[in-house]
């Protein structure tokens, strides 16, 4: 299972980062502890782990003693998802919730999947469940995906690919069918969010070949929630966002506004000089996380897409140029990049009526806006419909 914690790096794709307000409420305190075998790891992070925007706030940390014991405390002012990480580990290793005011976690880093157990927490033990079953059907299918990969350039493929492919479809499904049982059946409203957030984050990679959930699947989802679990104002915050995007389209069918910024050198680049193309123009930033976890789609798309008349034009409301510039090595964005280093006061913001980010629009080669707001494997869904 320790593997998969990986896709706790995921996040709801149709959020956004935006300006936040946060209210005052009353703090509750609770505690992990436990012991961690077999680990060169010498300090333990508790992270909270903020489902809406992947932030991801460091609370407490903790040595681990010769033995591997460890403890850590924090105060929140609610239910949310924790995690913890090894102070030599990118991702975390375990996720919880703290529906208890204690709660305990035993890993030996020597086995393989199932390297934990948690107790305490009952929410806590769903996660490892669902990731458990959800690792398992994932196994399953990759194993399959390598097996209709070797088949490709045998002759008769077709006919030896289509078991092995209705079981890969199959396998896909029940993965579907399962995280929405497990979402309605939750009792804990920071368990159906991580289990959706889970899903929906591999789901919109298109590299995992899987069915997410529809904008308006998510919307009544987060409908039946919101009755379930009243009071939840990120819940409801997440439902509208996705809402607004189904019924406000802003763009579709009218001509992308005109754009000219100057570009990493100084230079100004319209964004009319690039008619006749099919153009992503992609609003980010160097500090938005989900626009940051959105970029890999992208540039697949890029690479993909580029040589069929395609390209993307990056407008970044970055406030400091070594931070945006950086980001677009690191990030690998081997297309052109604007911006006036205004953050929001940036000219964009109106002209686009951009509420937060990451945003696009797709311009056909006559200027005209075709799409827009397209994420993870929407972006390559659409792509294909366009340009194939």
């Amino acid at each position: 299972m320790r593997k998969l914690s990986l896709i706790t790096a995921f996040v709801f794709v149709l959020v956004s980062c935006k300006e936040k307000n946060t209210e005052g409420a009353v703090e509750k305190s609770f505690s992990v502890s436990g012991t961690l075998k077999n680990t060169a790891a010498r300090n333990v992070y508790l992270e909270e782990s903020v489902l809406s925007t992947s932030q991801k706030v460091l609370k407490d940390s903790s040595i681990i003693d010769a033995e591997g014991k460890f403890i850590l405390n924090t105060t929140v002012p609610g239910e949310t998802v924790f995690n913890l990480r090894l102070g030599n580990e990118q991702f975390a290793f375990v996720s919880l919730v703290n529906d208890a005011d204690k709660i305990k976690v035993e890993a030996d880093f020597s086995k393989g999947y199932d390297f934990y157990s948690v107790s305490g927490s009952e929410a806590s033990s769903k996660i490892k469940e669902y990731l458990g079953k959800s690792g398992e059907l994932m196994r399953e299918k990759y194993s399959l995906e390598i097996q209709l990969d070797s088949l490709k350039n045998i002759a008769g493929a077709e006919t030896a690919n289509a078991a092995p492919e209705q079981k890969r479809k199959e396998l896909v499904e029940k993965l579907r069918a399962y995280t929405l049982q497990s979402v309605q059946q939750a009792k804990s409203p920071s368990l159906a969010l991580f289990i959706l957030a889970t899903y929906q984050g591999q789901a919109n990679n298109p590299n995992f070949r899987m069915n997410p959930f529809s904008s308006e699947e998510l919307v009544g989802l987060f409908n039946e929630m919101i009755t379930k679990f009243p009071g939840r104002a990120d819940m409801v915050s997440i439902r509208d966002a996705i809402q607004s995007q189904i019924v406000n389209a802003v763009w579709v069918g009218k001509p992308a506004p005109e754009i000219s910024l100057p570009d990493t050198e100084g230079k100004t680049v319209s964004l009319s000089s690039f008619r006749g193309k099919y153009v992503l123009v992609d609003f980010w930033a160097s500090w938005c996380g989900p626009c940051r976890m959105e970029n890999p789609n992208v540039v697949e798309a890029f690479h993909r897409f580029k040589n069929k008349n395609f390209t993307v034009l990056g407008v970044s409301l970055d406030f400091k140029k070594e931070n945006w510039q950086r980001a677009i090595a690191d990030d690998k964005l081997s297309w052109t990049h604007i911006s006036d280093l205004k953050r929001w006061e940036s000219v964009v913001v109106p002209v686009y009526k951009i509420q937060g980010i990451p945003f696009n629009v797709l311009v056909d080669p006559e200027g005209k806006v075709i799409a827009e707001n397209l994420r993870g494997s929407f972006l390559q869904q659409k792509l294909e419909q366009v340009l194939n």
